[in-house]
Formats: C-alpha cells, structure tokens, sequence
C-alpha cells in the first residue's frame, strides 16, 4: 500500500510543482527576470550580415546621392558649356581668300575695290598703293583686274578706300594733289609765291591767271608766263601789242616793208630803213612807202613826188 501511494505521490508531483511555478510566474507583482541564453552561431552571423547589409545600402544611397549631386553639376557645366560655344561660334569671324596674297584672312581685314567687288587684304591692297603713290602714277587701278582678269576697264580705287586701308599722311597728301591733277591744275604765283589747284576748264577757258592768294593781284599770261598790267595795252605773248601801243605813244613809226620800228631822231621825215636788204624809204609824217630802191636816181625822183603832198621838214625844224 505504501509503494502504491509513493508511487501515486511520485507521479502526481511534478504536475504540481509546475502549477505552482507558472501561477508564481503570472502572478501578478511577483515577475522575475527571465535568465538570457547564450545566441547561437547562426543568430551571430544573421545579424552581422544585417549590419553589413545595412552598411552598404548606406555607401549606396551616399554614392548614389553624390553621383547624382555630380551629375547635375556635369549637366549644369556642359550647358553653360554649350552656351559659351554657341555664343563663341557666332561671334567668331568669317573668313576669306585674299586675290594677292591667296591666304585665308578674317573678314575685318577686308578691303573691297567697289567697281568690281574684288577682295583682298589690307596689307596686300596697302602695299600696292603705295608703290604707285611713290610711283606717282594715277588713277590707281585694281591689282586683280588688271594681272588676273586681264579687264579691258579695270575698276579704280577710290579715295575712300585709300582712306581706309590706312596709308600714312604724306602719302595721302600725294594722292589729294594726284587726284586733283585730273580735273585742276596746280599753279604758282611768282609775285608771292603762293599755290593752288584751280580748275582745269576754267583754267582752259582763259588767257590770264590770277593769283589765288587772297591780297596777291598779280596778273600773268598763260601762254608765256608774262606778267600783265591790268591797266596797260592789251597783252601779247610776242609783245607786239605792247609795242604798238608803245610806238603810238612815242610817234615811232614802223617800216612799211619790213616793219622795222624806226625812231626819228632829228632832221627831215624822209625815212631810210636800217634793216640790211630792206632798201626802203618812207614819210615819218604819214608812214606811207616812197620807194623801195637802192638807186639814188629812183629814190630821188619818188622822194620829189612825194613830198609835193606831204611835209618834209616839221615847222620845229
């Protein structure tokens, strides 16, 4: 009976003694720390991998956040970029192919003749200026016209143009008195050596000059440079106006073969030309012819006849 009942107690112990754990367990106020156990080495790499794996998702989204930062800072860079490029190529220069020099030049270099539209450098057209200034040779021709296109009409450069290529000033001062040589004239006044250019066609149309300086009245021949006196006889290159005005003057009188001018110094009016050959006797009186003779006879006899009408000595003498 005994065994049975150690037996029925040996049974029926545990399920008691674990009733009484799990009510002291939940019983309210009495909670105790539950001891810790030792994690495996399973749960040790599982979370390691969990950190790792949360580690590189965080280099990631860093890497990715920096190449993003990056990349917009590339767009914002190659646009600026494209911008500059885009505003460079329209302000770079257009080119073109010089005729002389057959380089390619930018276009501000450019030196345009208008007649014929041909092109080329500054340098280029400024040296062959130049050398027909220093030449003096004008008008000046287009270099391309006359030694490539062989032009019948060449084109002209005009004095614009030579302003532009930028020749220097006594160069320019040659090309002003070569440009006006075509239509004036330059003239000079030796009475106050004063200058000018003064029309070709008025300058064509008149016999007299007069000095251009504003206080010169000085007054000259075109034909032979001789001063003129306004207020004189009428002017003539061989003087002989001058002379007959003077001979009035005086009552000289001209020999009526050979026009000698003969001045009666005293006695009769009987006249014997002095002109070796001329052998001519005149009136000093009334200028008329006696006779052209060196027969004493002859001039004798003419003189008789003639001063039946005329006087032979003047009421002076």
């Amino acid at each position: 009976m005994r065994s049975s009942a150690t037996s029925s107690n040996a049974v029926s112990g545990p399920p008691r003694l674990l009733s009484r754990t799990l009510n002291r367990i939940c019983r309210p106020g009495s909670a105790r720390p539950v001891p810790t156990t030792k994690q495996s080495t399973y749960d040790l790499d599982r979370n390691l991998a969990e950190r790792l794996q949360f580690e590189e998702l965080e280099i990631a989204t860093r890497a990715l956040t920096i190449a993003n930062q990056l990349q917009n800072q590339y767009d914002s860079e190659n646009q600026q970029l494209h911008w500059q490029t885009t505003e460079l190529t329209s302000c770079t220069q257009n080119t073109f192919h010089c005729g002389i020099c057959f380089d390619e030049q930018p276009e501000d270099d450019a030196a345009t003749v208008d007649d014929c539209s041909h092109t080329m450098c500054r340098s280029c057209l400024r040296d062959f200026v130049c050398s027909k200034i220093q030449e003096h040779r004008f008008p000046i021709l287009c270099p391309i016209c006359t030694a490539v296109d062989k032009n019948p009409n060449p084109a002209v450069i005009s004095r614009l143009l030579v302003e532009q290529i930028g020749v220097t000033e006594e160069q320019f001062q040659v090309w002003t008195e070569m440009e006006l040589a075509e239509v004036s004239v330059f003239i000079q006044c030796r009475e106050c050596s004063g200058s000018a250019f003064v029309d070709r066609e008025d300058l064509e149309e008149t016999t007299l000059i007069l000095c251009p300086e504003q206080d010169c009245y000085h007054v000259w021949c075109k034909e032979c440079q001789q001063t003129i006196n306004p207020d004189g006889p009428e002017h003539s290159c061989d003087g002989s106006s001058e002379l007959d005005n003077l001979m009035k003057e005086q009552g000289w009188k001209y020999c009526p073969s050979c026009r000698t001018p003969i001045q009666k110094g005293a006695g009769c009016n009987h006249m014997t030309c002095i002109s070796p050959g001329c052998n001519s006797h005149f009136c000093y009186v009334c200028g008329g012819l006696i006779v052209q003779s060196a027969v004493k006879t002859e001039i004798d006899t003419a003189v008789s006849t003639h001063y039946n009408r005329c006087q032979l000595f003047d009421d002076s003498d």
